[in-house]
């Protein structure tokens, strides 16, 4: 146990700036996040320096740059005839991901971003959201809702394999549906399925309808994610499954899985899409996944050449992506994570709304953003810029230490104040930037409690925490949301790890179930987005901010084209999409 008393706000903030930038994130209720360490701040402020040389360094440095720039052209011009030229067959791709993955058991993984990167590659889902924001059937031949959204009607395509050769037919709709229905986790998309044994049916040899005792508008979101991965009955019948290779119908096989090192998967040569011209997908003959959790030596290798493709979410390295690899970045979705302090609003100090408001109100946002997250948009709420139901100002508390100071002379100061961690020392250096703040702000007593990374899902599903930093959202609709914020989910193992309770919410989340109107959809996001506001339920931070950059010489990455001709929505909080990529 460490604490923040007596710290100095001066070597804090020296720290923080001298430091590596991270974050420790938590996507759709998993811990694989950005828990790195570099010196890539020293590195600039160096590169600024520089530039302040003599006029001979000077000339050097702009035959340099001019020779640099040059290369550049010429690099962009042999891309320019590539893709004029049009796909190259062949080739192998190498990509640098953030994390490894404990399983690939859908049903109760914690599958975050590399997780679904790796599973987007041997795995379609049922549907795809268009670029309109739209349900279409993918590996579906049609998905159809009744009038109120209680029956789903899903009818698989002819001809689709599995990768052992197995048919992905209805049967195989059924029996995926019904053991992503039995999970701990992809249970509680399922929770209000209709009694009896009426809820999961095979109609016939191609069709399945899915009945809900409730308005379900957005299952069919649902079926475009981890629900809607359609997986071999083989998997399922496998009883080492947890530590098995995943077996579905994705454009590329799962060979070889050798955890914390690589996961390489090879071209299905069965797989059931063409491009534009007739020509089979994927293009590449295999991608080797590389977990690497190191920031700084993902971005080294990217520089090194010796990997094509990266994920960064890391905001210091915002501005090097975006100035040195321009025209090397993956298209990206409007739908971003919200970087925030994650509340236990079910436990004291923070089951009393005014204690919340007063932290929020002792929380220098703009300081932290400076120091733990340049680059990066501050966040008023849980929806992105861009996104359903984002408001620029939805009345979230603004720093206002004497205000807060003045709210907890009134209704007491605890004892102590406990902020969780995980053991990284740039996740210490977030703490005690925060611990420091609430302290010489207001007086309160901040001790910092550090614990295995592992823990840290199991401390929040079992609520044993009071305030974590956490990475969450950005799904792109707010009923998507659900179950990490609606009461039903916040007693006991729960996903609504902020163990919120509020009758409001709860409503209002129901009612994004009701409705496939986006206009309608927006609207009820705002008043969502203005309640978390007047409630204080968590301390929004920063929008999470991503950059995919590939090398020289590979195309298409995040480009997926659907069957109907439209295009997807584009790809979220860093995930990867790659079975139209190529090399050439």
């Amino acid at each position: 146990m460490l604490t923040s008393q007596g710290s100095s706000r001066l070597l804090v903030r020296l720290l923080a700036f001298l430091a590596a930038f991270s974050l420790i994130a938590a996507a759709c209720g998993s811990s694989g996040g950005d828990e790195e360490t570099g010196g890539g701040d020293s590195d600039s402020a160096g590169e600024e320096v520089e530039t302040g040389g003599d006029d001979s360094d000077s000339g050097d440095e702009d035959a340099m740059e001019d020779e640099e720039a040059m290369e550049d052209e010429e690099d962009a011009m042999e891309d320019e005839d590539a893709m004029a030229d049009g796909p190259v067959m062949g080739g192998d791709l190498t990509v640098l991901l953030e994390a490894e993955s404990d399983t690939w058991d859908i049903p109760g993984a914690n599958c975050a971003v590399s997780c679904i990167s790796v599973m987007d590659s041997v795995a379609d889902t049922m549907t795809r959201v268009n670029e309109n924001n739209e349900i279409e059937p993918f590996l579906l031949e049609s998905y159809e809702t009744n009038e109120d959204f209680t029956v789903h009607t899903l009818v698989m395509r002819d001809g689709i394999t599995f990768h052992d050769g197995t048919p992905a037919d209805g049967a195989a709709v059924h029996r995926s549906l019904t053991e992503m229905a039995s999970g701990l986790l992809q249970g509680q998309v399922f929770i209000d399925l209709a009694e009896g044994t009426d809820s999961i049916v095979l109609v016939d040899d191609k069709t399945v309808t899915v009945t809900f005792s409730v308005p379900y508008a957005t299952f069919g979101r649902n079926l475009a994610g981890r629900t809607g991965w359609l997986i071999a009955p083989s998997f399922w019948d496998n009883p080492e499954r947890a530590g098995a290779n995943m077996v579905a119908t994705g454009a590329f096989i799962m060979d070889e899985w050798s955890r914390d090192e690589q996961t390489v998967v090879t071209k299905n040569p069965n797989y059931w899409r063409t491009d534009a011209d007739g020509t089979q997908l994927p293009y590449l003959d295999s991608i080797t996944f590389r977990p690497v959790p190191d920031v700084s030596t993902r971005r080294a290798t990217m520089e090194s050449g010796d990997a094509d493709v990266n994920m960064d979410s890391f905001g210091e390295n915002l501005d090097f992506w975006d100035n040195q690899w321009e025209g090397n970045l993956a298209p990206t979705s409007e739908s971003r994570e919200t970087t925030y302090l994650l509340l236990n609003n079910g436990a004291p100090p923070f089951d009393n709304p005014d204690f919340r408001r007063a932290i929020a109100l002792c929380t220098d946002r703009d300081e932290y953003l400076a120091f733990r997250a340049p680059g990066n948009q501050l966040a008023n709420g849980p929806f992105a810029e861009g996104d359903l139901g984002f408001l620029d100002d939805p009345g979230f508390p603004a720093f206002d230490p004497e205000a807060g100071s003045a709210l907890l002379d009134e209704i007491g100061r605890p004892e102590e104040l406990v902020y969780g961690t995980t053991n990284v020392p740039s996740n210490l250096l977030t703490a005690e930037l925060f611990a420091d703040q609430w302290s010489t702000n207001c007086g309160l007593t901040v001790n910092i409690d550090q614990f295995d990374q592992s823990e840290l899902i199991t401390k929040a599903i079992g609520g044993a925490f009071q305030v974590f930093l956490w990475r969450n959202h950005g799904q792109g609709h707010p009923g998507l949301e659900y179950v990490w914020w609606h009461s039903r989910h916040a007693a006991g193992l729960a996903l609504n790890f902020g163990r919120i309770v509020n009758t409001d919410l709860d409503a209002l989340m129901q009612s994004t179930w009701a409705t496939n109107d986006l206009g309608e959809l927006d609207a009820l996001g705002q008043d969502i987005n203005r309640l978390f506001a007047e409630n204080v339920h968590n301390i929004w931070l920063n929008t999470t901010e991503w950059r995919t950059p590939y090398a020289n010489g590979v195309h298409n990455v995040n480009n997926i084209t659907l069957p109907s001709g439209n295009n997807e929505i584009g790809s979220p909080a860093g995930r990867l999409r790659l079975a139209e990529t190529w090399k050439g």
